[in-house]
């Protein structure tokens, strides 16, 4: 199978898978039959659940799945922001220190976004008044300091899926490094970083980990594979890959929900099956729905803006689904139609307003 060009219209196709899994997995989970998920740590246990759920309650199969399954968005979303990177800096070549400013400028009116949206919604559906506990975690987290939980479960304070931001900070500061040996030593070099990477998730997980607090997969080395993946194939389009590479794909991905030695695995072959089926299966689908179309790209267009606000609210419509399985599902589509304006709350947010400023010293400048 050859992998073609990244066009823009695939990376927010990409995004937009992403952030629905992402978003179902976030609301789903918090209903029974409740199964886990082997996201920063493994438990065979989890995919019993998954399992027997489908067989003893097979109508919650859409529960089900994006309870065990929707957390792997997040590989989505590290995986296209490899390639993005990659053709970004492909394109316009710039030093550490600009890349880096650049980077800030995108995550931080992001992350105030969010803050400004979690410090609304606490006055106005808690009735709460935000203290120090919560300045001292924002402060954290735009310090990247976070999910090295330096105070107690500081990497999901706040809202649970702004760890994910110090995950993606920490790639953002090694990208230039893995650029520079993927573009010069191409697969060698590929391999070379899962190879490191892969020893030090082992030794972790298996041998010894200084920190248990401290969790792998909630940082950068946990999840370098899948962000190199998306380097490598940026900078090689028409980049052919075997078919047997996607059923051993399939294979460790399988064996990886159940056995904890395949579990580091998972990850960077759940990517490769993705891989595999956008470039087989949806393009069809793509052309039979063009309505799909247009509703991926549209939710891949804003995602970044979703991850940041849809933590607290995804609450309100938690707490008025009902204790059957319709309900839900009709509070989840509630949920995901609010989400189409997002975009509202990026604007009338402190988002606007530094962007405001940004373009004007810009242009003082």
């Amino acid at each position: 199978m050859t992998i073609n060009n990244f066009s823009k219209e695939d990376t927010l196709i990409y995004k937009g898978i992403g952030i629905l899994l992402i978003l179902f997995h976030n609301f789903f989970r918090r209903f029974p039959p409740w199964t886990g998920e082997n996201e920063w740590y493994f438990s065979s246990v989890h995919f019993d659940k998954f399992f027997h759920g489908l067989l003893d309650t097979p109508f919650e199969f859409i529960n089900l799945f994006f309870s065990y399954f929707g957390h792997f968005g997040l590989q989505i979303f590290i995986f296209i922001s490899g390639v993005g990177l990659a053709l970004s800096m492909q394109n316009r070549d710039r030093n550490w220190g600009i890349f880096m400013i650049e980077r800030l400028k995108k995550l931080y009116p992001l992350m105030i976004t969010g803050f400004v949206f979690l410090v609304v919604y606490k006055i106005a559906f808690d009735g709460q008044m935000i203290g120090w506990y919560y300045i001292r975690e924002f402060i954290y987290k735009l310090l990247f300091l976070h999910t090295f939980n330096i105070s107690k479960d500081s990497a999901l304070s706040l809202t649970g899926p702004w760890w994910f931001f110090g995950l993606i900070f920490q790639l953002y500061v090694i990208f230039p490094l893995l650029f520079k040996m993927i573009k010069k030593y191409r697969i060698k070099a590929f391999l070379v970083i899962c190879l490191i990477s892969y020893v030090w998730i082992y030794i972790s997980q298996y041998v010894y980990q200084p920190k248990a607090y401290i969790l792998l997969f909630q940082n950068a080395p946990g999840h370098l594979p899948v962000f190199a993946l998306g380097i490598l194939l940026a900078l090689n389009p028409g980049i052919k890959i075997h078919y047997f590479w996607g059923i051993l794909a399939l294979i460790i991905f399988s064996l990886g929900n159940y056995y904890k030695l395949f579990f580091p695995l998972t990850f960077l072959s759940v990517t490769i099956l993705l891989i595999f089926g956008f470039s087989k299966f949806m393009p069809f689908l793509l052309n039979k729905t063009k309505r799909t179309k247009a509703v991926l790209t549209f939710y891949g267009s804003i995602s970044m803006v979703i991850f940041a606000i849809h933590g607290p609210l995804r609450f309100p419509f938690v707490n008025i689904s009902g204790n059957n399985f319709g309900q839900r599902l009709f509070s989840a589509l509630l949920f995901l139609l609010l989400q189409r304006h997002s975009q509202s709350w990026e604007i009338c947010c402190i988002n606007g307003w530094l962007r405001s400023v940004i373009s004007l010293c810009g242009k003082k400048k």
